[in-house]
């Protein structure tokens, strides 16, 4: 009987250190998983700043484009002998008209698909944290002590009739 107390006792301390050991390694997995997010919410903020630029960068071009057009447009008309600097009902002035409402429409889709993808980068970065938030109170809500106690208690439980 002495025996079957002391391999129920030892069975119910090997079950608590067990117990214990897999509730830090659940704690260890979603505080990794955490720092994932994290991580995450990093690059997506970083993403969301390229694209920041790049549409910067692209807005510049496509007006420098849009100024480039109209000089051009200006350069053939007065080569064919056109009046550039005519009154505005003019044909001339109509076309050069057009041209800059294109240009500027271009310059406006660029600014609007660059704002988008600029949200998207950061509604992910939000879910991201959302998800970060998730593992953390996982990890919080995890105690090895508890889970040791529990387990302990349970073997113990389950060996009554043996260290009666």
């Amino acid at each position: 009987m002495c025996i079957s107390m002391i391999l129920g006792i030892a069975g119910a301390a090997m079950s608590a250190v067990g117990a214990m050991q897999q509730a830090k390694a659940q704690q260890a997995q979603a505080d990794y998983n955490a720092q994932v997010q994290r991580n995450n919410q990093i690059i997506a903020q970083q993403n969301a700043d390229v694209v920041r630029k790049q549409a910067r960068v692209a807005v510049q071009d496509q007006r420098r484009k849009l100024v480039q057009n109209i000089g051009t447009a200006r350069a053939v008309m007065a080569s064919k002998g056109l009046l550039v600097d005519d009154y505005q009902d003019s044909t001339s002035q109509a076309l050069l008209d057009d041209i800059t409402t294109a240009g500027a429409a271009d310059i406006m889709t660029l600014k609007y698909n660059a704002e988008l993808e600029e949200r998207r980068a950061l509604i992910q970065k939000n879910e991201f944290k959302a998800r970060e938030d998730l593992f953390d109170m996982e990890k919080r809500s995890i105690n090895p002590t508890f889970a040791a106690l529990t387990a302990g208690v349970g073997g113990l439980s389950r060996n009554y009739d043996l260290i009666r």
